[in-house]
């Protein structure tokens, strides 16, 4: 939908439907939450079903339910907003495609970012549901596959400069028609990855997941109606559209502009890459403009049309948590992306690296720019997700493996409070970080230390949270290591003030004669039986003056060993009494009016 004046676009038209609602509040609210339970029932049969562990006990997933238009409608309490987000895309793109070829039990997959959708890893299972000959629904579901092929176990290729290298690349096609699996199209996607029978599981519990998800609205229809079905879809859509406008009418008209930097091009190129924001706020809509990024990557480091509106969504969404989350709040927001630039790559353009550097670029744009318009309501950056794969042959089991690891970070702090420490990204809220034990008992794996990092949170007058350092060595054999990941050179800045994030990285025996900074865009790199990698994840920027936080406040960092007294002294001018583990208050106010004398002096704090 072309705006007057500029190239913006929404993804979809403007709604039509009962809007005004002739259907009864009760009523609605009670089906409303029955759509998000059918959600919780697909995902469930996923986490007992599925063979990878990222979806059994990461829960690398997310489900949803669409309308017939292919509208998002509802999700589950445990899906990640990246997917259901880009989900709509990739109904949209089968409606269109299979106007008139769309019949009843038929089920579809896919995993092509260019079409929605994030890397080849996440692979989607589409169903429509039918009532009576009439398509009035759909439901979908996206799990985390730990391989679909390519060069390198797991699909990751970081130096990649062309997609070919990162796997399989399913568009839109049919694995069931009317019922019956289409053998032709599950054989050639199981001949095309590593450990095909653990895909096989996946692949069918996906199938399994979508089916139990179209029972359950049948059911509902069967109990409502479908005209009181519709209504509820249509209501759910104008009720969330209506608060986010609201939101952005409350806000100042004006342009607010916010830049970041991914580390680099490519491993041909080390410069610095620039993902540009300009947001305009006029009434009660928004127009995300991303003119001024820079040329798309020759690397895995880029994003899709898809990928960059979802992060918007998910970033802008974040500030209100009360909106439900369904196409509604897509319909205020308007986008400007060029095409060929790192937020709106074209093929070949590789992306397996694209939720581990643009879209989090996009999101710290996004909150950048919003928190100049709304800055009570904006946390500092986030830290940035790290993703590892192991791949090998295990000689004590007989058997090769490919491991999925990602890693848990600080969030920043905001007007309010200290950031969160200890989570998944942003948009992976669903997911859970996968036990020790069952990486021990799938892999030849063991792992020394798994904690929160001191001092590596931002200062501020609220915290940034903090980051992780774990540590496993490899107790047989040899493995291939990729990891994807960024912020080696661009940690998570903070706001008002507020100090950035000790910096990201992935280091080979660390704290040995032989270690070695191997990087987070290591390659297939060897590791052998007693390596041991340490992999420091991310923490969130800081928020306010930290010479501004309460010393008590410091002192109980300490305390809990969140922050080092040398640290408390340096970030936040607390002198603490290591013996005593009292502030030391005359003490602490010299020091902090010699900070405060030193910044007026031109000095750096």
């Amino acid at each position: 939908m072309t705006g007057p004046g500029d190239n913006s676009k929404r993804i979809g038209g403007s709604h039509v439907g009962a809007g005004g609602g002739s259907i009864d509040p009760v009523t609605f609210a009670v089906l409303h939450n029955s759509l998000k339970s059918v959600v919780d029932e697909m995902n469930l049969t996923m986490f007992r079903s599925a063979y990878s562990a990222v979806i059994t006990e990461g829960r690398d997933i997310g489900g949803a339910v669409f309308d017939a238009r292919g509208r998002l409608v509802a999700q589950g309490e445990s899906d990640l907003a990246v997917f259901v987000t880009m989900l709509e895309f990739s109904c949209r793109a089968i409606l269109e495609r299979y106007r008139g070829d769309i019949r009843p039990q038929d089920a579809f997959i896919l995993n092509d970012p260019f079409v929605g959708g994030t890397h080849f890893n996440d692979v989607g299972i589409i169903k429509p549901v039918f009532w009576q000959d009439e398509l009035v629904a759909l439901v979908a579901i996206v799990g985390h596959w730990p391989d679909v092929g390519g060069s390198e176990p797991g699909s990751f290729a970081p130096d990649a400069t062309e997609y070919y290298r990162e796997g399989l690349r399913i568009p839109p096609i049919k694995i069931v028609r009317q019922g019956k699996l289409d053998e032709g199209v599950y054989q050639l996607i199981l001949a095309n990855v590593r450990i095909p029978e653990e895909r096989e599981g996946d692949i069918r519990a996906q199938l399994g997941a979508a089916t139990v998800g179209e029972k359950r609205l049948l059911r509902l229809i069967e109990k409502y109606g479908k005209d009181t079905f519709v209504q509820c879809m249509d209501e759910a859509i104008n009720y969330s559209e209506r608060l986010l406008q609201q939101e952005f009418a409350a806000m100042p008209d004006g342009e607010y502009r916010w830049t970041e930097y991914l580390d680099q091009e490519s491993p041909a190129n080390p410069e610095p890459v620039k993902v540009h924001l300009t947001l305009r706020i006029r009434g009660d809509q928004a127009v995300f403009d991303f003119t001024g990024s820079d040329p798309q990557t020759r690397s895995a480091a880029n994003s899709t049309y898809s990928g960059t509106a979802s992060a918007v969504f998910v970033a802008t969404k974040s500030l209100f948590p009360d909106i439900p989350m369904n196409h509604g709040c897509f319909e205020p927001i308007r986008f400007v992306m060029p095409e060929g630039t790192v937020v709106n790559a074209k093929p070949p353009a590789a992306l397996s690296a694209m939720a581990a550097t643009v879209y989090e670029r996009v999101i710290g744009v996004t909150f950048g720019a919003l928190a100049q318009a709304v800055p009570d309501k904006v946390m500092a950056c986030p830290n940035g997700l790290i993703n590892l794969t192991i791949g090998g042959f295990d000689p004590a089991a007989n058997r090769y493996y490919v491991a999925y690891l990602f890693s848990e970070g600080g969030f920043g702090g905001r007007a309010t409070k200290d950031g969160s420490s200890g989570l998944v990204s942003l948009y992976g809220g669903g997911a859970r970080i996968t036990p020790v034990e069952v990486f021990e008992r799938k892999y030849p794996l063991l792992f020394k230390q798994w904690q929160l990092r001191p001092d590596s949170g931002g200062p501020g007058k609220y915290r940034g949270g903090l980051g992780s350092t774990k540590t496993f060595m490899l107790t047989r054999g040899e493995a291939r290591l990729t990891a994807l990941g960024d912020r080696e050179r661009f940690p998570a800045w903070g706001l008002f003030g507020g100090g950035s994030a000790d910096k990201q990285g992935l280091v080979l025996n660390y704290g040995k004669d032989n270690q070695k900074n191997i990087s987070l865009k290591a390659v297939g790199y060897v590791i052998r039986e007693g390596d041991e990698v340490t992999v420091f994840g991310g923490a969130g920027g800081g928020y306010g003056d930290p010479l501004e936080r309460d010393p008590e406040a410091v002192l109980e960092d300490v305390r809990e060993e969140y922050v080092s007294i040398q640290h408390a002294a340096e970030a936040y001018g607390v002198i603490i009494d290591p013996d005593t583990m009292t502030v030391n208050v005359p003490a602490t106010n010299r020091l902090r009016a010699e900070l405060r004398q030193k910044r007026l002096g031109g000095g750096q704090l």
